[in-house]
């Protein structure tokens, strides 16, 4: 540990020379002098060790001792600092490097957003820029609660958001909303209705009375069970008039489903004049700069691609980066295009919407068969499909359940 502490400390390395060198070590004990490393090269020289800011003392004790004193070489923190400070340029520039630490960690450099899964890092980072908070906004500045608020107005899909600021990074904590459960209004009557022709395998009315039989054909927007129902008297042919209800329940049936795609044998393809113009830009502290760009280029046609990079510094970002822009020139023609990929992929297509209307009825897919042609320049697929599933959909009725509506009059009440 001493050894450490006389390293910081700085320390010179002298050279006695005298009649009688020993009174200059016992003015050293005297004076409580701390010196090292003592070494004797005869009976009138040796060499020691003492603290650079001893040194002028040190002379002095060697002064009442009649020795002399020559200095031999110097080293640890302390002589090294007094070196440096003596190199004018390495301390403007040692204070330049500290002044842009001290200013530049008062600016946001990282931000980062947790809690998101439905909600991409992209739109949050997005909505926060709106309000002011983004990579080389100053830190201080920004009032965190207010620009939560602000931000979580532009993104429904968030139930909360709060804003950190620790120094250069900043940390968005967000929670996202929990849909809650669709509820159905059982006060609202409604039929269920066919939403395909089909054959009927197995309906089962839950609420409400059954218009069919298993086996019967239906047409699609047949109402199959009703909401409507008239009510009559045990005994009686009289109607008491129409009770509302909310009708559910299974329609099962077979099914032919019919489907069609179609798309042109030709298609526009871009065909590159090989004129290209690249744009710079700097964005840093929340502004662009143009550093230079060229003259626009001739066609209007182009793609644009972008490129961006972080500016980093000794191996961290800074709150800034570069923007490389690069415009393409091409044109357009007209070029055949595969079919056979392109029938696949009309097939596909119809494959996922058939799976779409199956997953809505809880049905399956019991026989498919494609058909292919070819009129005026376009291919046409057709995807024909046997199937099972349920066709009932809810149509909600005007009205309240529960409710007699165009009941007959009492007696009492007739003249």
């Amino acid at each position: 540990m001493g050894k450490l502490v006389n390293l910081l400390r700085g320390y010179v390395e002298l050279e006695v020379n005298g009649a009688f060198p020993e009174r200059l070590l016992n003015l050293f004990a005297q004076t409580q002098t701390r010196f090292w490393r003592l070494q004797w090269l005869d009976d009138t020289s040796f060499v020691f060790r003492v603290y650079y800011q001893d040194l002028d003392k040190a002379r002095g004790l060697a002064e009442r001792a009649m020795c002399s004193l020559t200095e031999r070489s110097r080293g640890g923190g302390g002589v090294t600092a007094v070196n440096l400070l003596k190199r004018w340029g390495f301390v403007a520039g040692l204070c330049l490097c500290l002044l842009a630490a001290t200013v530049l960690s008062q600016f946001i450099w990282v931000i980062e957003v947790t809690g998101n899964e439905t909600v991409s890092t992209a739109a949050i980072l997005s909505q926060l820029r709106r309000v002011g908070v983004c990579p080389g906004a100053f830190g201080p500045g920004i009032r965190q609660r207010e620009a939560a608020n602000d931000a979580l107005m532009g993104l429904p899909g968030l139930s909360y958001l709060a804003i950190n600021v620790y120094g250069a990074r900043a940390e968005i904590i967000v929670r996202e909303v929990n849909e809650p459960p669709e509820v159905t209004d059982e006060s609202v009557p409604a039929n269920v209705v066919a939403a395909a022709d089909g054959i009927l395998e197995e309906i089962q009315p839950e609420s409400g009375r059954a218009l069919f039989a298993d086996g019967d054909v239906v047409s699609r927007g047949e109402v199959l069970i009703t909401g409507d129902m008239e009510l009559f008297e045990t005994g009686s042919p009289e109607s008491k008039g129409r009770l509302l209800v909310r009708a559910a329940g299974l329609a099962r049936a077979r099914t032919w489903r019919t489907l069609e795609e179609t798309i042109p044998l030709t298609a526009q393809v871009k065909e590159y004049t090989g004129e290209e113009v690249h744009r710079y830009a700097l964005e840093c502290l929340g502004g662009r700069w143009e550093i230079f760009k060229n003259s626009s280029i001739s066609d209007t046609r182009y793609d644009k691609i972008t490129e961006t990079a972080p500016v980093t510094l000794f191996g961290a970002e800074l709150p800034a980066r570069t923007v490389i822009t690069t415009l393409r020139g091409y044109t357009l023609k007209e070029e055949p295009i595969d079919r056979a990929a392109a029938e696949a992929a009309l097939r596909e297509l119809l494959a996922w919407r058939l799976d779409r209307l199956m997953a809505a009825g809880q049905g399956e897919v019991l026989h498919t068969d494609f058909l292919t042609r070819v009129e005026d320049g376009r291919l046409t697929v057709t995807l024909l499909a046997e199937c099972r599933e349920d066709i009932g959909r809810t149509v909600e009725l005007p009205g309240q359940t529960g409710h007699l509506e165009n009941a007959a009059p009492s007696p009492e009440g007739t003249e």
